[in-house]
């Protein structure tokens, strides 16, 4: 695989969403610009349209936009903090419905007032919010004035009215919980790496374990993201960039870089963690330094530059340009882009922080009352008696709820003994109320573990019955399904088909596997989702998944078929046999399978799992 070294450095990996803008930037400057650098090429009709609202609007990139001169500071502002007149609550760019509230500023008018993170911003001073209106223009004033703001929480509709005053946007703070060293990031800018640094000078010999906390953190700078997680893994390869014609650059921090402790990591992760953010926890699980909680990411795996007058004389007077020049992916070749970060342990987000304090305890001097776990390379300990006092039995339950079959659970007693359990039978033994995620009917299935795997994770949610029926043949519409919901994909309206209810349980996923162009339907406008599928149907599947998915299944799928593969699959279809070579290159065919053969939903599962634990998309 050839990588060039990127002259393009310090891309920014932020989910930042901006509302249009009149432009200064002439028209055709800003064709030039486009056609120079959008990774995926610009097609000739966006070309010839007559304004850059217009091009943007039919290039579908939400990420890259034009600002203003006002825009583009209050862009900066979000990225690398700074002291400003407000009210202190830091807000999602992205309008659905209103703004996202992502968290509330320490010694600030929001957290004096009562308003929390989760609430969405719907109105300022009585005007509602729409998409084309940054809330940040109406909020900010004068020191000492007051503003109105309106929020929907919980359904209701809560007004809130706040003095204005300075509050400093820290994007990192960091302190001792309950003994644990906590690093809470917001944003990777450019003081990012310095005070995770002196985070960790501080507080590395008072602490058994490192909690970093990604749960409202949109992203930033490549080059914070690599510097503050090479602080915990060393130096070395920390992101690859691949861009429209394939070519790579990478980027990395040099082997002399200092690898500052070598306590565990625990991330945590939310919905709202995205694409700096991501790349971060991706960073985290392929250099095997530690373990994410929480829920799978946003799902934005692309870098983008921002031209300004800095850097080209196409654009004046302080505006900005952000255009997308790459798709980025983990160290291990990993992508996140719509797919996400699936974290190691998914768990509710009210039970994600404590899950992770528990987690904290260090290697006890004695084993006894303390419990040992043994997960993606790291061990970790928790305080028995600490998990079972009231405030934290729903976290611990839904910890051991959540362990994955690859975990190993031991009870400790004596100076330094552990003996292996189940964690079903310590909850039993604690009396705790213990729902399992596994399936009761599996046991015997020679894809047990990975089914298992895939329900620990919460990614065969669409089945509500307690039994899996492995050996039953799976339909295309319950593959889809499967899939779907395994791998996270977006909704994608574009693709109805004539025989796909829009009620039915499966119609979104039909259209998310289509709109991936994983799967596609017939001639006649049908998709026959009640239809059996093959084996080589559902290997040019997950073949088409894995190129998506990873750099090496895409080198794979840009590689021709040789005359000597094509007599060892000429078994195959025609459409299937690169499919079938990308698979076996990667070490996913099943043993005995032919290309006739109706898949089973054990095997499809089984096959799946492999797939994603084969790309890096599971965390182990």
């Amino acid at each position: 695989m050839k990588k060039f070294l990127s002259a393009l450095t310090a891309l920014a990996l932020t989910c930042t969403l901006a509302a249009p803008a009149a432009s200064a930037l002439e028209l055709e400057d800003a064709k030039e610009l486009l056609s120079q650098y959008y990774y995926d090429g610009v097609p000739q009709e966006v070309l010839e349209l007559d304004s850059l609202e217009e091009v943007l609007d039919a290039l579908g990139d939400p990420y890259t936009y034009y600002m203003t001169a006002q825009q583009y500071e209050a862009f900066n502002q979000s990225v690398d903090g700074q002291v400003v007149v407000g009210i202190g609550a830091t807000v999602e760019n992205a309008f659905d419905g209103g703004y996202l509230i992502l968290s509330i500023l320490p010694d600030s008018p929001a957290l004096e007032a009562g308003l929390k993170a989760g609430d969405r911003l719907i109105a300022v001073d009585g005007t509602p919010l729409t998409a084309d209106i940054d809330p940040r223009t109406l909020i900010v004033g004068e020191a000492g004035t007051q503003v109105t703001v309106t929020v929907l929480r919980e359904g209701a509709e809560l007004s809130f009215t706040m003095t204005r005053k300075s509050v400093t946007i820290p994007i990192v703070t960091y302190a001792l919980e309950d003994g644990t060293a906590v690093i809470d990031c917001v944003s990777f800018g450019a003081t990012t790496s310095m005070t995770f640094q002196q985070a960790i000078d501080e507080l590395d010999d008072s602490t058994a374990v490192w909690v970093v906390d990604l749960r409202a953190n949109p992203g930033g700078s490549s080059d914070a993201t690599a510097l503050s997680a090479s602080l915990f893994t060393g130096g070395g390869t920390m992101l690859y960039f691949r861009d429209g014609s394939g070519r790579y650059s990478y980027s990395y921090t040099s082997d002399s870089y200092p690898d500052l402790t070598d306590k565990p990591v625990i991330v945590l992760t939310s919905p709202h963690s995205a694409s700096g953010s991501e790349l971060f926890s991706g960073i985290i699980r392929d250099y095997g330094a530690g373990i994410a909680l929480g829920q799978r990411t946003f799902g934005k795996g692309t870098a983008q530059i921002i031209l300004t007058g800095a850097n080209t004389d196409k654009l004046t007077n302080g505006e900005a340009l952000r255009i997308t020049v790459y798709r980025f992916f983990s160290p291990e070749g990993t992508t996140n882009h719509k797919v996400g970060v699936l974290p190691t342990l998914v768990l509710s987000q009210e039970n994600t922080e404590k899950a992770a304090l528990l987690l904290s305890a260090g290697k006890p001097a004695r084993a006894t009352g303390y419990l040992k776990l043994e997960i993606a390379g790291q061990t970790l300990y928790i305080d028995l008696s600490r998990a079972l006092e009231e405030d934290n039995r729903s976290a611990f339950t839904e910890l051991l709820e959540a362990l994955p079959p690859a975990a190993k659970l031991y009870v400790g007693s004596g100076t330094q003994i552990w003996t292996e359990t189940a964690p079903q039978e310590l909850a039993r033994e604690k009396y705790l109320p213990f729902t399992s995620r596994s399936f009761s009917d599996v046991a015997g299935s020679p894809y047990a573990r990975e089914i298992n795997t895939l329900a620990a994770y919460g990614l065969l949610a669409w089945n509500e019955q307690s039994t899996f029926r492995p050996g039953e043949a799976i339909t295309r519409g319950e593959f889809c399904a499967m899939a779907a919901s395994a791998l996270g994909l977006p909704l994608d309206d574009r693709y109805t088909f004539s025989d796909v209810a829009q009620d039915a349980w499966y119609a979104q996923a039909v259209k998310a596997m289509a709109g991936m162009g994983f799967m596609s339907g017939y001639g006649d406008g049908t998709f026959r989702p009640g239809d059996s599928i093959t084996y080589e149907q559902l290997l040019t599947v997950l073949a088409s998944a894995a190129a998506w998915c990873s750099m090496d299944g895409y080198d794979l799928s840009q590689t021709p078929l040789t005359m000597e593969e094509w007599l060892n699959y000429h078994d195959y279809s025609d459409w299937a046999q690169c499919a079938a070579r990308n698979m076996t290159q990667l070490e996913l065919q099943l043993e005995g399978a032919a290309p006739g053969d109706t898949v089973t939903r054990e095997m499809a599962a089984g096959l799946l799992c492999r797939m994603m634990e084969r790309t890096g998309l599971i965390w182990d």
